[in-house]
């Protein structure tokens, strides 16, 4: 079972000025020195930190300092985030890194230009100065705020990519100052500080983008939110913010428009556009009684409805809130990257002074010459690359993964469910549509199927119960309008009596009938025949003749088979554990010929089996773990406990209800499909992660010993830096093709 924090106790934080995965362990350990912090964690992709408080809470403002005295910006998170604020933060954070690049490339390139066309000799006197004056300017100008972060580190004793670069930077400006004062042409490297500070511009831009297009799933999100909404008040209505909205309210939803928060249709029908939720593509009708969610559209039609819910808690906000905390999760993989990144600064700054000593003295190369290799492997070991690998991946699975419809609760839970081999599948509302509908007609007698029905309808459609509601519906779905009954009498479990058009009509039990002195044993092999099968059996009288039989059963969802086939496909094992009666399981499972079902469990026992498969411990325990990662579906009310005790839980249907805490992964709406398409992208996103962490440490370890031991310029290590990181970043974002 996977671990949760309770994500009302936890403390969000908004982070700029993030390079490398040092910053986040510099961050990390500057928010868990705040008196009352219990832990800290920092995403680089998101730019976000998630700080659970101990016994005594940490007062905001300690920790905002805690952040800013290390070197980087930090503000709380809204409770609601604007994305028209986040997107104009993005495009100023894009300008800011379009701007340095461009006066890079008007200072660099004729620095460039000059080490490339023009003879030494042009490098003394006056075109000395005038390079040390351009190359100057680009340094300090360009990558000043770089080098503000990396002194802001030293003085907060951690090391950070800020202080790699501007160490490699700088140290080639100094060179070149004093190969000009001394003339000494061998030690003049404008060309590599120039192409450092361009290369690191070009790369922080490109970067800002692709990142820009990993989040761009969370902001459609949250711009699907409405502002505003139409609340009537007596006989007009007013335009009012969502947030004044209140539970009762009544407000009024024309076509074109967004529903502004979850409620209830009072009046009015319309179809509804509710693919941001189920990801299904084709649009639902919705009309008196029926539930709407906060965010879906209106395309045609005109509703009334009553709020539920508020702007904060519709579904559609909540939603973005869990992609949103899920995003800024770290899996198993990220905390064992980060603790390497913590060390990893400090070990690279060793290894480039051991690689000037050695050259200078050991290998009695020139000065130039080592200087070069220093700047190189200062350069070339930038850890971006290992801050990025996994966040990035997560970030965009999981906005993939919401965009259908299934909600991620964790970094965690994403990981764990790419492993799953065997899943376990609850039958009602899971594998079935979870409500009963007439599905046979046992005539006994001569009796007309269409009157038969007609008489029951008009005896039932007053009653709430399901297989009452089920007559009526299959009434009406054969265009029988039924008529109202009089002189009506119900017993609670047994059946109803009434009189429809002068007919007296019985519909119940058979001992409703015997209770209404009619003996249904002549009939009762037909019956008994019926319940064998797994349906439920309801008897209908007519003027005291018992006339027929109405075989009920909960339908197979149409997406069930699809998505049994898939996980089978995949080499997943599936099993049923219902509480239903073993004949209905046993026909649903033979209709999806799966062989392994278990049938009249009680929450109790089916929290056991489920522990049994599930959990490591003893012999059957040992197996199952062996066989791999174990998945219960349900649908989050009665198989709660089973949700939790499983390796992965999967609620199903979840609805507005997205913040189920049994689950690890939450699917919206009604659709089986999600399962197999959960593990789908899971494994992709796992499959994502291992490639870039694997990219991110095999870089480090061929590059590094490239720099030290070859002559690679250190404008070419500058480029090898940046293309490791668009690279982790480019194959996460091959996750948002995924279909």
């Amino acid at each position: 079972m996977l671990t949760r924090s309770p994500a009302n106790n936890r403390l969000e934080l908004d982070i700029r000025g993030m390079h490398c995965a040092g910053c986040i362990a510099t961050v990390e350990a500057a928010l868990r020195r705040v008196p009352g912090v219990a832990a800290a964690s920092v995403n680089l992709a998101t730019e976000h930190a998630t700080v659970w408080p101990g016994t005594e809470p940490p007062l905001p403002p300690r920790l905002l300092e805690a952040v800013k005295a290390v070197g980087y910006e930090a503000r709380l998170t809204p409770t609601t985030p604007d994305p028209e604020t986040a997107l104009a933060e993005r495009a100023a954070e894009l300008r800011r890194q379009r701007n340095r690049l461009l006066l890079a490339l008007v200072s660099g390139l004729p620095v460039i230009a000059w080490h490339l066309l023009g003879p030494a000799s042009a490098m003394s006197g006056l075109g000395g100065l005038v390079l040390a004056a351009l190359t100057t300017a680009t340094v300090l100008i360009v990558a000043g705020p770089m080098i503000a972060g990396a002194a802001r580190a030293l003085a907060a004793r951690s090391a950070n990519m800020d202080l790699l670069v501007s160490l490699g930077a700088l140290t080639a400006l100094v060179s070149s100052l004093i190969g000009v004062a001394t003339h000494t042409h061998e030690l003049m490297l404008f060309d590599a500080a120039v192409m450092i500070v361009l290369f690191v511009a070009l790369g922080k831009h490109l970067e800002a983008r692709a990142r820009g297009r990993a989040s761009a799933a969370l902001f459609a999100l949250f711009e699907r939110v409405p502002r505003t909404a139409l609340r009537v008040a007596g006989n007009t209505t007013e335009a009012v913010s969502v947030d004044a909205i209140r539970p009762g309210d009544l407000l009024r939803v024309p076509a074109h428009t967004p529903v502004p928060v979850d409620g209830e249709v009072v009046s009015g029908h319309a179809t509804v556009d509710e693919a941001l939720l189920t990801g299904e593509s084709l649009p639902v009708e919705r009309t008196a009684g029926q539930r709407v969610f906060g965010g879906t559209h209106v395309l045609d039609g005109l509703l009334e409805m009553r709020a539920t819910a508020t702007g904060r808690e519709s579904a559609v906000a909540r939603i973005a809130q869990l992609v949103a905390q899920a995003q800024a999760s770290k899996p198993p993989w990220q905390r064992l990257a980060d603790r390497a990144a913590a060390v990893f600064v400090p070990t690279v700054i060793v290894l480039a002074l051991a690689s000037f000593i050695g050259w200078k003295w050991a290998a009695g190369a020139e000065t130039f010459w080592a200087l070069q290799r220093m700047i190189a492997v200062l350069v070339v070991a930038c850890p971006c690359a290992l801050g990025l690998a996994i966040p990035t991946a997560v970030l965009v699975g999981t906005a993939r993964a919401a965009e259908h419809g299934i909600l991620v609760r964790d970094a965690t839970a994403l990981e764990a469910a790419g492993r799953i081999q065997e899943v376990l599948l609850d039958k009602t509302g899971t594998l079935t549509i979870g409500r009963p509908s007439l599905v046979r007609w046992q005539a006994l007698g001569d009796a007309d199927e269409a009157a038969v029905l007609r008489a029951a309808a008009g005896v039932e459609q007053l009653s709430e119960h399901p297989l009452a509601r089920a007559i009526v519906a299959a009434a009406r779905q054969r265009g029988i309008n039924p008529p109202m009954a009089t002189d009506l009498r119900s017993h609670p479990g047994g059946g109803v009596r009434g009189v429809v058009d002068g007919t007296d009509v019985i519909v119940g039990s058979a001992d409703w009938l015997r209770e209404n002195s009619l003996d249904p044993a002549p009939h009762g092999a037909q019956a008994d025949t019926l319940s064998a099968e797994g349906f439920s059996v309801v008897w209908v009288a007519l003027d005291r003749r018992i006339v027929g039989l109405l075989a009920f059963a909960d339908p197979l969802h149409p997406e069930s088979e699809l998505a049994v086939a898939w996980l089978r496909a995949q080499g997943i094992r599936v099993r049923i554990l219902s509480g239903d009666r073993l004949p209905a399981v046993r026909r649903i499972a033979a209709q999806l010929r799966i062989e392994n079902y278990e049938a009249e469990l009680t929450p109790a026992q089916k929290l056991q089996r489920v522990r049994e498969l599930a959990a490591p411990g003893g012999p059957v325990r040992t197996r199952a773990a062996a066989r791999g990662t174990v998945a219960m579906v349900g649908d989050g009310v009665n198989d709660a406990p089973a949700l939790a005790a499983a390796q992965v839980g999967i609620a199903i249907g979840a609805g507005a209800d997205v913040a189920r805490e049994a689950a690890d992964i939450c699917l919206v709406g009604h659709s089986p499909r999600l399962i197999a398409d959960a593990i789908r992208l899971s494994r992709a996103s796992a499959r994502v992660m291992k490639q870039n962490l694997f990219w991110a440490v095999a870089y480090n370890v061929v590059m590094l010993p490239v720099a030290m031991l070859t002559p690679l310029p250190p404008a070419l290590a500058t480029v090898a830096m940046m293309f490791s990181s668009l690279t982790v970043v480019g194959n996460a974002l091959r996750l948002r093709r995924l279909a």
